[in-house]
């Protein structure tokens, strides 16, 4: 059997999918597809993260003295909106309603984000408000370049530290069932579900949450 040569129009169809298999994203890949046409079929955990519950601290792949840790700016948002799929306007709105960006540079490069609210966990029919001492993990990304250095359960850590010191020690994560790698990330920092919750959008007309287990330490 002949190779498939890598200019060949068939590894860029082919290649996707090898990387959906490799990363566990086979169903989230189909959760999308079917919320373009109208139907979200979403379960996911609601997570309990922080500090307190770290065993094993994680490290960088590499120098980690080459790596810096800031909260990014306006002027970063356009990497953000390239990286996440998201219109250019959209990560502006996000600091301007309050949320953060921690973001995790290489010699000055963005390598790595993590979004913050300290306002609300708001996701699908949950919505929580928060006190003064919890904090709302959202997206993270690391830029494809970075990936496999172990930025992300790194910058995850760091992000523990550095709002602990802001005096917000009970944080929370939503982490969609199919999102493998992000699950497997929690997990290296010993994150715990609270709950596990079910939304349906039909059509975006018939909208309807479901949650399936007793939460445990949520309030």
């Amino acid at each position: 059997m002949s190779k498939i040569k890598s200019g060949n129009p068939a590894v860029s169809l082919i290649r996707p999918i090898q990387d959906k298999v490799r990363f566990g994203l086979v169903f989230q890949s189909i959760r999308y597809r079917l919320m373009r046409c109208g139907l979200e079929f979403t379960p996911y955990y609601l997570m309990q993260e922080g500090i307190n519950l770290v065993t094993k601290i994680p490290v960088i792949h590499g120098r980690q003295d080459e790596y810096s840790l800031e909260f990014l700016g306006a002027e970063d948002m356009n990497i953000v909106a390239l990286n996440s799929g998201l219109s250019e306007e959209k990560p502006h709105y996000f600091l301007k309603t309050g949320q953060k960006c921690l973001g995790l540079k290489h010699m000055g490069e963005i390598a790595a984000y993590l979004w913050i609210n300290l306002n609300e966990i708001d996701f699908a029919s949950l919505k929580i408000p928060l006190k003064n001492n919890e904090a709302y993990l959202l997206e993270m990304c690391t830029i494809d370049s970075y990936k496999g250095k172990n930025l992300a359960p790194y910058l995850r850590y760091k992000s523990y530290e550095i709002l602990k010191e802001m005096g917000r020690e009970v944080l929370y994560s939503v982490s969609v069932c199919f999102n493998t790698p992000t699950i497997r990330c929690k997990k290296k920092l010993n994150a715990k579900e609270l709950k596990l919750l079910l939304y349906i959008e039909l059509f975006h007309k018939y909208r309807r949450g479901f949650t399936y287990t007793i939460s445990f330490g949520l309030r």
